[in-house]
């Protein structure tokens, strides 16, 4: 799953670079994921939103099943806004819904979260 959200991450990247203040959705940078017996993939239905405006539920991976306890219906999210310290990127939010009992089955997931230097 995991490499599924880097794969989108790469996409999103060049994409901003090309338009330089726009988020895309899935179809216009030319992203798709299938869905599985274990995960239903989305992201958000915007064609596209202005980098500084953002987009929640940029990525969505939804479990379709219970895994160990982590319950059936858990979501991991990429959302994505723009970098404020530099002009035309973007900051990428990962979120585990429930961390707790979620977080030891995609332990690099968050990783994916963008470190902004201060």
């Amino acid at each position: 799953m995991t490499k599924n959200a880097g794969t989108y991450v790469k996409l999103q990247d060049a994409y901003i670079s090309e338009t330089s203040d726009s988020i895309g959705s899935w179809k216009a940078i030319g992203y798709q994921m299938n869905n599985s017996s274990v995960f239903a993939y989305s992201g958000s239905d915007k064609n596209t939103v202005l980098l500084s405006a953002g987009m929640q539920d940029a990525w969505v991976a939804t479990s379709n099943v219970a895994l160990n306890d982590c319950a059936k219906g858990k979501k991991w999210t990429l959302n994505v806004i723009a970098n404020e310290t530099t002009g035309g990127s973007a900051v990428y939010t990962a979120v585990i819904e429930d961390a707790t009992n979620c977080r030891q089955l995609t332990p690099s997931f968050e990783k994916l979260t963008t470190k902004t230097s201060d």
